[in-house]
């Protein structure tokens, strides 16, 4: 997972972009770089001269300019990378864009009441977890990405069927080991596993409704019987397996802190909806079959004073007869936070909900931009944690751990831990011992400044060889 510069970077994610005029192929990489230098920026910001600002605007103005085709070719490098992994995850959620320029043509409402001012996007996020358990996950980019305004053409009825539109976009060529989409509770409908079925991928969803059981694993003699139980209240009887410690991030008010979780696991075959053929959207369709799968559970039993108690119950296609596969399963799950980091680093990082741009689909264009400098940010932080032993000259151009060396009055035989702290103290991190690894936004702020540093370095050595 190699760094590169901001220019090598745009090259290589949008080099091969096809907007239907070589110009505009072109405007593409130089907007990439710009915006991987600095994407909090506003546009003009960013372009720094009127007549490139200009430039920009007719650019995603223009109506080949969209987000499909702005990152397909870094969901090309995404799904091929993925191809080459033993375990690949592609991780799917949906977060909502509110833009606070409420001038902007096309948008819809942000929520079922019709309130609010904007679009949802749902990103399938790719992951490389083929070093097991104990290995950090590596982020390879997104392998799908919707946009839609409710109200609109594009917007999928019902918005359920944004999983298995995104599903149908991960088309891995020639996979070498296993590819699973993981979802949270908001995934598991009956469309997300089918559409897993169809295109040949296993899946780790967490459940969030207490499905019907086929008989014989309900607990009951019959179909019919008046003491069947539920999904929920099967696993719940369920004793456990074996126990697994991991770590829970922060969230809200909730301090991060590490967890006894306890593990249990059972075959057993689902039952489909009751109210298939009264829904409008299947009236043209047969009935499907029952689904056998895995259902595991992972709860925890003694939560500290005032904290909820974390239960899992996750429906996967994988066999889990065994402390280890169930723990396996478990780890995929606990894999799914970081599509929210990488939400996070689109809409804090790049500021994406503050562009004043004055349509939608001008603002689909740039986010198709942002979205693929999103993935950049996260890696930056990833990287850290995925090979932090190794000599960060591998990993990052060697010109930048010289100039960072001598601005940090470092030695140049720095480690990818050492290099990544010493950027992050660029960004404000204090790097105290009790401060723990930093975070992608002061790694990011940091990564700028050192870019800027190295322009510099460069700009020095051409006045040096014009003399």
């Amino acid at each position: 997972m190699e760094i590169t510069s901001a220019s090598q970077w745009a090259f290589e994610q949008f080099g091969s972009v096809d907007l239907q005029d070589q110009r505009r192929n072109d405007r593409a990489v130089t907007l990439a770089t710009v915006a991987a230098l600095y994407a909090s920026d506003s546009l003009p910001k960013m372009c720094k001269q009127w007549s490139a600002t200009k430039a920009a605007y007719r650019f995603f103005d223009q109506k080949h300019v969209t987000l499909a085709a702005l990152t397909q070719p870094h969901r090309q490098l995404t799904l091929q990378a993925a191809s080459a992994c033993a375990v690949a995850l592609h991780v799917s959620d949906t977060t909502t864009l509110s833009f606070s320029f409420g001038q902007a043509r096309g948008l819809g409402p942000t929520s079922a009441a019709g309130s609010g001012h904007g679009v949802l996007l749902h990103s399938t996020l790719a992951l490389d977890v083929s070093g097991g358990i104990d290995a950090c996950p590596r982020v390879l980019g997104l392998s799908a990405q919707q946009w839609w305004a409710r109200e609109s053409p594009q917007a999928p009825k019902p918005e359920s069927f944004k999983w298995s539109l995104g599903i149908e976009k991960i088309t891995v060529p020639k996979a070498f080991g296993r590819q699973i989409h993981v979802g949270d509770c908001e995934s598991d409908c009956w469309e997300t596993i089918e559409a897993c079925q169809q295109q040949g991928l296993s899946y780790v969803i967490r459940s969030g409704q207490d499905r019907r059981l086929a008989a014989g694993n309900d607990g009951s003699k019959g179909e019919d019987s008046s003491n069947s139980l539920s999904l929920f209240e099967r696993m719940r009887q369920q004793p456990a397996l074996g126990q697994k410690r991991l770590p829970l991030r922060s969230r809200g008010e909730m301090e991060a802190r590490e967890v006894q979780l306890h593990l249990s696991a059972m075959r057993m075959t689902l039952r489909p909806p009751k109210n298939w053929s009264s829904k409008a959207h299947r009236q043209d369709r047969k009935k499907p079959a029952p689904i056998d799968c895995w259902a595991v559970r992972v709860w925890e039993s003694d939560p500290p004073a005032g904290a909820k108690a974390i239960e899992w119950i996750l429906l996967t296609d994988m066999a889990c007869n065994d402390p280890s596969s169930a723990s396996l399963i478990a780890f995929w799950y606990s894999c799914r936070w970081l599509i929210e980091e990488y939400h996070k680093c689109l809409k804090t990082g790049c500021k994406v909900e503050e562009r004043q741009l004055e349509t939608a689909d001008r603002l689909e264009a740039l986010t198709g931009i942002l979205g693929v400098v999103a993935v950049r940010l996260l890696q930056l932080k990833q990287q850290a944690r995925c090979d932090p032993q190794q000599s960060a000259k591998k990993v990052v151009p060697v010109i930048y751990v010289q100039v960072l060396a001598a601005q940090r009055n470092k030695s140049r035989k720095m480690s990818v831990r050492e290099f990544w702290h010493q950027v992050a103290q660029l960004g404000g991190f204090l790097g105290r011992k009790s401060d723990g690894d930093p975070g992608w936004l002061t790694t990011w702020r940091g990564w700028q400044e050192l870019e800027l540093l190295v322009a510099g370095a460069k700009l020095q050595a051409n006045i040096r060889k014009r003399r």
